[in-house]
This record gives C-alpha cells, structure tokens and sequence, in this order.
C-alpha cells in the first residue's frame, strides 16, 4: 500500500488552481506553471493540457449550478462520490478525481500521476452522490482532534536517535514538502487554514510509518485518513464556492 498518495493530495492544489482561474483570478501561464508543478507534465487523451483547460472553461460555462469545480478524494472507509460501477468510478486510482458541472451533466477528470500525468475526462449524467459537505469550521475541528491524536501517538513511540533526535523536527520537513508548490494568492484563509492542519496530520503520519519504521500504530493512524480527505474537500469546496460568491 502506498501510504504517501492516502495522505498527499497534489489534486487539492489542483483543484484550487483550476477554480481560481475558472473564476477570474488567476491568468492561464500562471495555471499551466502550477499544473506543471504538481506533478510535471500534463496531457489529456494525448492531447495538450490546453485542450482539456478549454474544454472545462467551455463545459463550466454551460453550468446551471454554482459552484462548478469539486474534489474527491477517496480511500479506506470513504467511498468515492461516484455512482457504483460507472466508467468513472472504474477509472479512479488513489489520486481521486476533479468534477466540473456542466449544463445537465457532471464531467469526470480522472488524472494518473507516474512519470506524467495523463488525464481521462468522463460525462455522468446522474446525478452524483452528494459529500459530506462539512462547513470548514466543522472539517476543521475534526481534523484538530485527528490531530491531537495523531501527536500523542508518535510521541507514545518513544522514538529517538541521534537522526531523530525530535520526531516534530521531520514532521517540519515532510509538512514543507506537502505545501509545495503552494495555492494561488486569491485563496480563502478558512481553505489555506484546513489544508495546513491536513498536511500536518499528513506529515505526523509519514514520520511515524516511514522514517520511524513503526508500524505497530498503522490501525490507529489509518484511522486519521479519512479526516485528512475530508478536510481537503471540504477545504476546496470553501475555496470554489468564495470565487463563485466574489464574481
């Protein structure tokens, strides 16, 4: 099982990006450097990037609902909020999805991220089930628990060397790479507030079963994952629906 892509979420960043520049706050050079960013090259169907962007800008114009752009992230004990054995659902890797609504349909943006990241777009016409839909305060005090026991269980470990002397100062390094390569600017602080505390929570649990070689603790902490996706949808939720709210 590959821990990182349950923890890491390079398609919240995304998410954000493509609705700020949806929305009017972000011009395209600066999208393409983001996407470029989050995992390197981007190709649709091998076609450019471009084109998939052109065709969301068109679909999202045709939208009757607001907000359009929504993440979902999925994983153990969280199904993915797609109808069951749609050709969507059957495409999905650990990465999750983007859904841009659009006029009587929801389109599917499926990405694999190897040495590139190779999209597949899907039409639904169902209407797909509805999320959790926490409000950010809500998210966020779940996730502050999530956190608060994510801490006392690296520190129920007892773990030093003289590489780590602190486990807090790895949990530092590993949170900074989580916020690479960062938000656009335009981003609400309640979204940036709920994405931090979910990479924090992400790096917590990183330390302990990767660089602390400790996985006696791997039911407790697997447990923190589902909090860490929903605060991460429920963050860009915040964050789509502001730029939809400003225009």
């Amino acid at each position: 099982m590959d821990m990182r892509a349950e923890v890491y979420s390079p398609l919240q960043n995304t998410a954000v990006w493509i609705a700020a520049w949806l929305y009017g706050y972000e011009p395209t050079d600066s999208l393409l450097d983001a996407l470029k960013s989050l995992g390197g090259a981007h190709t649709w169907d091998g076609a450019p990037i471009a084109d998939m962007l052109k065709e969301i800008r068109r679909v999202a114009l045709t939208a009757e609902e607001e907000p359009v752009v929504r993440l979902i992230l999925w994983g153990p004990g969280q199904a993915p909020g797609l109808p069951a054995g749609s050709e969507a659902s059957k495409a999905l890797t650990q990465a999750g999805a983007l859904v841009v609504r659009g006029s009587g349909a929801s389109h599917v943006l499926v990405p694999q991220y190897d040495d590139e990241v190779v999209w597949r777009w899907f039409e639904e016409a169902e209407r797909l089930p509805e999320p959790s839909w926490l409000s950010p305060g809500e998210a966020d005090q779940l996730l502050s628990q999530a956190t608060d026991e994510a801490a006392r269980l690296v520190k129920l470990t007892g773990y030093r060397t003289s590489e780590l002397t602190n486990p807090r100062l790895t949990v530092g390094s590993l949170a900074d790479f989580y916020d690479t390569p960062g938000l656009p600017s335009s981003v609400t602080p309640r979204a940036a507030k709920l994405f931090a505390r979910a990479d924090r929570v992400a790096a917590i649990i990183e330390t302990v079963t990767e660089h602390l070689g400790d996985h006696s603790l791997d039911p407790q902490l697997f447990a923190l994952w589902r909090h860490i996706r929903t605060a991460r949808m429920a963050g860009v939720a915040d964050a789509v629906h502001d730029y939809w709210r400003e225009i």
